[in-house]
């Protein structure tokens, strides 16, 4: 089975680096809006209800971004300063958070990372491509990145394979729900983000992944 690469910012429950040159020392800061391609053959039902495009706001070594998915709103919150994962949830039951720090980002295969010469234009943005090899056991898969250095080296994938990635990937494989998609960017704006959008609101309960999945019940397809 083809293993999805995951973003920081999108299910850090799922975590999923290549040694670029370090001396780029600028970080974007504006929103990157993402279309969703589902794949066509898919007949899950459940892609009905899932989202087309995705809002990511970037300060610094922060991220954010939410979803609307079938059980509530999902919002995650990356912290490259922090090394902290926080996942914001709102159901009918209630609203809760779960945060997770560097310790629950332990890397159990390493991929290997190989740059590519192609290149592609992207949302405006010159960018690169690297392959990425993945070995588990016997099994193996590959999958391929686009990133552009040229954005800036935020730190917005501390808790991934791909950590030392020197760019913003502006498109990448992403497993939603179950379901293998694709997120290519469709616009990159620069400007202002405010840095309570980093913050937990008030009115949010702490608790755990396992604890969220109760809540949640079986998803219905």
């Amino acid at each position: 089975m083809k293993r999805k690469i995951a973003i920081a910012f999108l299910l850090f429950c799922l975590p999923m680096a290549v040694v670029f040159a370090q001396g780029n020392t600028k970080k974007f800061t504006g929103t990157i809006t993402y279309r969703i391609t589902y794949p066509a053959s898919s007949s899950n039902p459940m892609i009905a209800s899932l989202p087309t495009t995705i809002d990511m706001q970037i300060a610094g070594n922060k991220a954010r971004a939410e979803f609307v998915l079938p059980f509530g709103k999902n919002t995650y919150i990356l912290n490259g300063d922090e090394l902290t994962a926080t996942r914001l949830v709102e159901m009918e039951s209630g609203k809760y958070f779960v945060k997770k720090s560097k310790e629950d980002f332990v890397m159990k295969n390493t991929p290997m990372i190989v740059p590519l010469r192609e290149t592609k234009s992207i949302a405006g943005q010159n960018c690169k491509a690297s392959e990425i090899n993945f070995v588990n056991g016997e099994k193996s898969s590959k999958s391929k990145i686009y990133y552009s250095d040229e954005l800036g080296t935020n730190n917005i994938y501390f808790n991934t394979d791909i950590r030392s990635i020197s760019g913003i990937m502006l498109e990448f494989e992403y497993n939603l729900m179950g379901i293998p998609v694709q997120l290519s960017a469709i616009a990159v704006n620069p400007g202002r983000v405010s840095n309570k959008l980093f913050e937990i609101p008030s009115g949010y309960t702490e608790t755990t992944d396992a604890k969220l999945r109760e809540l949640r019940g079986p998803v219905k397809k």
